[in-house]
């Protein structure tokens, strides 16, 4: 009997110790948000610089993780007879290429502290971000506080918005998990392949996915943008068209209305995030999303999802989607 006794406390006591040893879960949120801007187009050149943050919010509304990229698109009127031409990588992706180390007070170059300031973002809530002070130096709003100053002489203004926009998406994803068992992805990929003399087309597309220690996908998110800046015959700027992300125009976005009658189930908004649920609902890895099968199943030139489950929920093309969220969780 006191064997067995004894038998039953120990085991008692390893059930103990592994639940003490455990990591205990718990609710986080994905978030993303994007900063446009087109101020900076001119005659002969076409310029979007879109900034993009995500963060993963703890349970308290503190950042526990984050990113931070700028696709920065110019196409000029000389460029147009061949779009091989714009470089559209992103400033994180150009790293030395994008050159700004010379000019840089503390001679780093734009990734070097964009990452910095992404650190100094980590356990900070929204309103500690928008309480974040700027003064003007030479045309550029920088930090006041001086060790942020120290370690990102940049203009911060397009980093405090997309920041700020992603702390607040209220489409944000929701996921449990073990704190420190994932990990944050972002891509961004640019086609400019629609521009033509007249008009430049910088279209963007952004990809923020969390991934457990096996590479599974925990939550994902992609979001669109399609600014245009047209050209008169002279080249000069004659218009600069850009409302807001798909995301977030939802109906505004028009996509119902306009397509075709029967193909197009729901909004851009609602389908998106029907893939990317499908997608966290799986626990697919980066090869996984990258294979899910489409076909031009209306024999329309659109390569759809096959899968009859997301087939119901999700009629677009989604290469697009499926490249730039693989990307981001590898």
């Amino acid at each position: 009997m006191k064997k067995i006794l004894a038998l039953v406390l120990a085991i008692a006591m390893l059930a103990t110790f592994a639940a003490c040893g455990g990591a205990k879960e718990a609710e986080y949120k994905l978030g993303m948000g994007i900063s446009v801007s087109l101020d900076s187009s001119k005659d002969q050149t076409a310029q979007a610089d879109a900034t993009v943050a995500t963060v993963v919010l703890d349970a308290e509304g503190k950042i526990v993780a984050a990113d931070l990229d700028c696709a920065q698109t110019k196409v000029k009127a000389a460029d147009v007879d061949d779009l091989s031409k714009v470089d559209v990588r992103t400033k994180k992706e150009k790293k030395e290429d994008y050159n700004m180390k010379g000019a840089s007070p503390i001679g780093k170059e734009w990734y070097e502290q964009a990452a910095a300031f992404v650190e100094k973002m980590v356990g900070k809530t929204v309103a500690d971000i928008e309480a974040i002070e700027t003064k003007g130096e030479n045309g550029h709003n920088v930090a006041v506080d001086a060790d942020l100053y120290a370690a990102c002489t940049m203009d911060i203004t397009a980093f405090k918005a997309a920041f700020v926009a992603a702390c607040k998406d209220a489409q944000a994803k929701t996921f449990t998990a073990a704190a420190d068992s994932f990990k944050l992805g972002l891509d961004v990929e640019t086609n400019v392949t629609g521009s033509k003399a007249t008009e430049a087309q910088l279209y963007s597309t952004f990809g923020a996915i969390v991934v457990d220690k096996d590479g599974k996908t925990l939550a994902a998110i992609v979001d669109e943008i399609q600014p245009k800046v047209t050209f008169d015959e002279e080249g000069v700027v004659a218009d600069k068209k850009y409302t807001d992300t798909k995301r977030n125009l939802k109906e505004d976005y028009n996509m119902v209305k306009f397509s075709p009658e029967g193909t197009c189930i729901a909004e851009w908004y609602v389908q998106a995030a029907s893939l990317t649920d499908y997608i966290a609902e799986k626990g697919m890895t980066a090869d996984e999303i990258a294979a899910i099968a489409t076909a031009d199943t209306r024999k329309d030139g659109y390569m759809r999802p096959t899968d009859a489950d997301l087939a119901a929920v999700c009629t677009m093309q989604i290469a697009g989607y499926q490249a730039v969220l693989a990307n981001a969780a590898k």
